[in-house]
Order: C-alpha cells, then sequence, then structure tokens
C-alpha cells in the first residue's frame, strides 16, 4: 500500500473522526520498519459497548496503544491515531539511519499502523462508531541522551487535537473513558485536554488495564492558569523539537566554535 492508502485506511473520506487523525508519521512513508509483533488480544470486557456514548483516550507506551485500538475496532470504535512525533528523515527507499538516533521509538508505531492498515481496510468499524484516540504514553520520555547529533523527537498533544466537547455531545458521546497500563499521573498535556472536556460537560472515567474491574471516575489535578501557556510556548519555541513542517522531530545541532 502507498502511504495515502495506510493514511485513508486510518482516516477514511467522510469519517466523523478523521480530520483529528495525524498525518506526521505517515508522511514518512515508504521506509524500511521492523517487524510488528503478533500479540495476544486484551481483555475488553469492560469497554463500554459502542452505542453508549463513550469515548476511548488510549494513552499507552508505542506500539501498544496501536495494537489496542485495532482491537477496539474489532469491537465497534474507530481508532483515531493522534501521533505527533514522525523518524529521522530517510531518502526514499533507503534504510532507516544505522545508529539508533531517536530519542522516541516512532518506527514501532508507524510499523504497527501499515500493518493495522491491512486490517482495517479488511474490516472497518461502522461509519457511526464512536472514537478511540491513539496517543504513546512514551511521548516525552527520552530512551537516549537528549544530546547533539540525536533525533529529538519528543512530543506534545494539544487541546485542539481532539474535537471539541461540544462536537462530541453533537455526536451522541457525553462520557469518556482514558485508559493506561497502569496507575500513575497523566501527563500535563491531555491532562489539560481533558479538563477543558470537562469543562464542557463531559463525564471523564479511567481504566488502569493492570486493575482488575470496569472503569472509575477520574479526578484531575487542581489547574494552575499558567500551566497551559509555558506548556505550549515550550512547544513552539526553537529547541522544543518542531520541524518546520510542525511535526515534533529535529537533530539537535552540534555546538560551533568561534
Amino acid at each position: 500500500m502507498t502511504r495515502e492508502d495506510v493514511f485513508e485506511a486510518w482516516a477514511p473520506a467522510g469519517g466523523a473522526w478523521s480530520n483529528w487523525a495525524k498525518p506526521a508519521p505517515f508522511a514518512h512513508l515508504p521506509r524500511e520498519l521492523p517487524p510488528d509483533p503478533d500479540v495476544p488480544p486484551p481483555d475488553l470486557a469492560w469497554v463500554p459497548p459502542p452505542n453508549e456514548g463513550v469515548a476511548l483516550v488510549v494513552d499507552l507506551p508505542g506500539a501498544a496503544s496501536v495494537h489496542f485500538g485495532l482491537a477496539l475496532a474489532a469491537a465497534g470504535y474507530r481508532p483515531v491515531p493522534l501521533f505527533n512525533a514522525c523518524p529521522p528523515p530517510v531518502e526514499p527507499g533507503q534504510p532507516a539511519p544505522a545508529a539508533d538516533v531517536s530519542v522516541v521509538a516512532v518506527e514501532p508505531i508507524l510499523s504497527a499502523l501499515v500493518r493495522g492498515a491491512e486490517r482495517l481496510r479488511a474490516i472497518p468499524p461502522p461509519a457511526d462508531a464512536p472514537p478511540a484516540f491513539l496517543m504513546d504514553a512514551d511521548r516525552q520520555t527520552a530512551r537516549r541522551d537528549v544530546s547533539p547529533g540525536a533525533f529529538d523527537n519528543r512530543s506534545v498533544v494539544f487541546v485542539t487535537d481532539f474535537p471539541s466537547a461540544a462536537l462530541l455531545a453533537g455526536h451522541g458521546i457525553t462520557r469518556a473513558v482514558v485508559v493506561r497500563q497502569q496507575s500513575g499521573p497523566i501527563g500535563d498535556d491531555l491532562t489539560h485536554a481533558l479538563r477543558l472536556w470537562q469543562q464542557g460537560g463531559m463525564g471523564l472515567m479511567q481504566k488502569w488495564l493492570s486493575e482488575p474491574g470496569p472503569a472509575v471516575p477520574l479526578t484531575l489535578p487542581k489547574a494552575r492558569w499558567w500551566t497551559g501557556l509555558v506548556r505550549r510556548l515550550r512547544a513552539l519555541l526553537p529547541g522544543s523539537g518542531r520541524n518546520a513542517a510542525g511535526e515534533f522531530g529535529a537533530f539537535i545541532p552540534h555546538a560551533t566554535g568561534g
């Protein structure tokens, strides 16, 4: 499949949630990718039926988010990839850099997206499927030294990466469940977006996959007025890792002497 075919599988033309699918990683196809491993299907017994007006926010590490999203697709949800980071650039048809220069591992996510596109094309979710927004829980976690020569592709999500509470309500969606591997603080960027949903009247729940049972109410930490402004300025300033195309991914330059 071409890069357009892969993206179309995840963001079909005319789809209710296609405008929110992020094209950043897809733009770097075709390229050499690691194999996408087979994983056992997750336990979805706790997942609300698609007709109950619930959106899911899947905040799992790397490709695990994609794999979980594909399982949700089979259960009647529409997975929406919200990956803002990109892999190091390569010439078309050329292998990826020999050195592991990426600060965040994006290639396994892209591999899962490519393989998952075949499943979505074969068995697409219903046209009215509620959304399951897919995020990388490790989007801000550096797996190597952030030093000159490294490809800094740490990323954040913005409020505008999600549909508003009013738009979701217009589709009959009034609740959201945040899915994470285990208990712990949610990233500041996602917390800010969830808080605006809550202010718009959406009920928020949480589900930690490491713990049994259904989703439970989510309590967000108290907001401080300056945190959203500081976060956005950091993401937009030079040195944030954001490149000229608006994607998160740029080589850290070596210092020059004078």
